[in-house]
């Protein structure tokens, strides 16, 4: 049976580490402390980058042995909480203010993320005082995919659970995967530069603002403003590339 789709709802999905919350030195010294057994030594955040970390758990089953998986995931995951009251950045500013509104206006809020479910559980716990965990009617980690972004599996699946179509649906990330698995789910797709200043971000930033299809937002003013002025026959669109980054 095809479930009833309510046309007039609107749904904005996003991306987390990266474009709603700080965990860049958080992320970068878990996975040195817990790499440290396995490489001998300390690596430096350029070498950790060159590993691709975009999932833990994906990141160590490439780099351990299978027997050895669960060991190197319970390390990490007790790095991560240690660290995380003194590393973790919080939301970035203006991130609260934009779920709030769009949460009141009746937006349908969804997270689709690499992190695994349990350092978000660790995550969300640490900000229950900011009510973030409630703003978000749908929460996909890489434990729900079998194949992680650039495929659209995530970003299907979220959808699915909502019953919402994806011509009613945008998705804000913070990096080039983000922006293909949106478009391999005919998603329009909002670039989050407002965390551009870690190492790599600027090669994003610059492919976002030469891609056409991708609107591209210098904090979340912007994008509250855009996705606020969404109508029943356009998907969002801001200003110009010019009025958008000062």
């Amino acid at each position: 049976m095809t479930p009833h789709i309510d046309d007039r709802r609107r749904c904005v999905l996003f991306d987390l580490d990266g474009t709603l919350i700080n965990t860049w030195h958080l992320y970068m010294e878990s996975f040195r402390l817990t790499l440290e057994p396995v490489f001998g030594r300390r690596l430096t955040d350029q070498e950790i980058l060159d590993l691709h970390p975009h999932a833990e758990r994906r990141l160590l089953l490439r780099l351990v042995k299978e027997t050895e998986f669960t060991s190197a995931f319970d390390r990490f995951l007790t790095h991560y909480s240690s660290l995380h009251d003194k590393l973790f950045g919080g939301p970035y500013d203006g991130v609260l203010d934009m779920l709030q509104q769009l949460h009141g206006q009746g937006y349908l809020l969804g997270l689709v993320t690499g992190k695994s479910r349990e350092a978000w559980r660790i995550t969300a716990a640490r900000m229950e005082v900011q009510g973030f965990e409630q703003f978000f009617d749908v929460v996909l980690t890489d434990d729900d995919v079998q194949i992680p972004k650039p495929n659209p599996e995530g970003i299907l699946a979220a959808l699915d659970a909502l019953e919402v179509e994806p011509a009613q649906a945008f998705y804000l990330g913070d990096s080039q995967l983000d922006a293909q698995a949106a478009a391999e789910a005919g998603l329009p797709f909002g670039a989050a530069l407002w965390a551009q200043a870690r190492p790599g971000g600027e090669r994003f930033a610059d492919l976002a603002e030469r891609t056409s299809t991708t609107e591209s937002f210098a904090d979340p003013m912007r994008a509250t403003e855009c996705l606020l002025a969404w109508d029943n026959q356009h998907s969002p669109r801001s200003k110009s590339a010019k009025e958008r980054v000062p």
